[in-house]
């Protein structure tokens, strides 16, 4: 895929995670992340989800019960939906510190895109934060092995190419 132009996108203003205990989970990023329970969703008789935000940040994370989600239950335990970015890695170390504090445990690494901390949820989603990014610019294709091994490739296998659209054409970009 070729590159495309600047989009004027400011970023992802808002990552929704479904889980299977609303009250429980909001507790676990308001006291983890500090953020603000702000938005609540419900069908008239029951809450059915809700978003906590950083609005100095600029984004929310909003919360959505599995066995309400439109297609079925959605199980993303041992994903990472969400990654966020520390200021610092001093700022990250203090949301370790945090999550000591709350008995959550934490994991650490670094691959080719930063060095991370990450938490479960209470469902078992990883919410991963990034404090030293160095994102590859280029294309980066990885292959996690059956031990955890990472191996990485240059050229993509899925095939993404795509027509031109013809707005995008007729306006010279």
């Amino acid at each position: 895929m070729r590159p495309i132009a600047r989009t004027g996108i400011r970023g992802i203003a808002q990552a929704t995670i479904p889980v299977s205990d609303l009250a429980r989970s909001a507790r676990f990023y308001h006291d983890l992340l500090g953020l603000r329970y702000v938005r609540e969703f419900g069908d008239g008789t029951t809450v059915t989800g809700c978003a906590l935000a950083d609005f100095d940040a600029r984004f929310f994370i909003a919360l959505r019960r599995r066995d309400r989600l439109a297609g079925g239950e959605a199980d993303l335990r041992g994903e990472h939906p969400v990654i966020i970015e520390a200021e610092t890695p001093e700022a990250a170390e203090r949301i370790r510190e945090r999550a000591t504090q709350l008995g959550i445990p934490s994991t650490s690494g670094t691959h080719a895109d930063g060095t991370w901390i990450e938490f479960l949820d209470p469902d078992g989603i990883a919410l991963r934060v990034v404090h030293t990014p160095t994102p590859t610019v280029t294309f980066l294709g990885v292959i996690f092995g059956p031990d955890g091994e990472q191996a990485f490739y240059d050229e993509p296998k899925l095939d993404v190419s795509t027509h031109p659209d013809p707005a995008v054409v007729a306006a010279g970009h």
